[in-house]
């Protein structure tokens, strides 16, 4: 989405701008935007002006670029969508800075809206973010995790700002503030999909990611927590290798089964996210044809396909 300028976000007299401004930002513009589209999809859905979504679409963009560049100085990881990551460009100091300066341009940003229960909750979408990269650091051994605390990490890691980006439009088209708890429950259901899907694309050795770095960081992951509750007598062989190619053939088809148990449960959230999306469209009397709607049901499908 070319519209939302991405590539550009410094502040004309900043320093970082004249610093940086050979800096590829390739690894994180050249995204699906997913959030950016639920966003515009949503305001599309209400009947919100445009003009007033662009803007909104950039900021929910802009923190996640943030959170990505913060994300790649944790896990060390080098490479972003096929390209190289930000800390790999610059270093790990600057990769903090540079984030922390999107997440600052991306409020002064949603200022100009003037609408402060707007910006509570996204402040409050930050402060999630954090407490969830805090409990994926705090927990060393991905392989003795529960499933509640698994789903309280992605609600608050991924699916806090795609319950942002959903929404977010209903306070500029405030008639419809009334399914506030259907739009809510529906984007942070949908963000806890992406990271389940995530979490298993890691094991794909033909995606953009960085193959099996979850494994090798020992980060907490969908895929590895079945794999831990299925053989928790490997975990302390799993914990010491080093790479992902260490493992034998047995331990290989090991994985391949909680591939398996981890599609299944994601199946249980893509349900009940389908159920609310028919209940957001009755509530909204949107029609058989309605482009947001099927379209929104296209991109929801596009999440999950990833991995089945």
């Amino acid at each position: 989405m070319s519209d939302l300028e991405l590539d550009d976000f410094f502040f004309d007299e900043s320093i970082l701008k004249e610093d940086l401004k050979g800096l590829s930002l390739k690894g994180l513009t050249e995204g699906k935007h997913i959030r950016s589209r639920l966003l515009l999809l949503t305001g599309d859905m209400i009947k919100a002006a445009h003009k007033d979504l662009i803007p909104l679409g950039r900021i929910v963009e802009m923190v996640h670029n943030a959170t990505l560049t913060h994300d790649d100085v944790i896990d060390n990881s080098h490479t972003r969508r096929g390209h190289p990551s930000i800390p790999n460009l610059i270093n790990n100091k600057k990769s903090v800075l540079l984030g922390d300066y999107m997440l600052a341009r991306a409020l002064h940003e949603l200022s100009d809206y003037h609408k402060p229960k707007l910006t509570q909750e996204l402040t409050f979408t930050l402060k999630e973010l954090v407490e969830g990269e805090w409990i994926q650091y705090e927990n060393t051994n991905p392989y003795k995790i529960s499933l509640k605390l698994y789903e309280t990490l992605a609600k608050k890691k991924t699916g806090s700002l795609f319950r942002w980006a959903f929404v977010a439009p209903l306070h500029i088209n405030s008639e419809n503030l009334k399914l506030y708890k259907d739009f809510e429950e529906f984007g942070e259901k949908l963000g806890v999909i992406f990271q389940m899907s995530d979490d298993i694309i890691d094991f794909n050795p033909a995606s953009q990611k960085t193959y099996g770095l979850d494994f090798k960081n020992n980060n907490i992951n969908f895929v590895l927590l079945f794999l831990g509750k299925k053989h928790p007598d490997l975990s302390k062989k799993f914990l010491q290798m080093d790479d992902i190619e260490e493992l034998n053939n047995t331990e290989r088809d090991y994985l391949e089964e909680s591939i398996v148990s981890a599609k299944a449960e994601m199946k249980v959230y893509l349900n009940r996210c389908k159920e609310l999306a028919f209940e957001i469209k009755k509530e909204l009397n949107l029609g058989e044809n309605s482009a947001p709607f099927n379209e929104l049901c296209t991109l929801l499908d596009l999440i999950t396909d990833r991995v089945f």
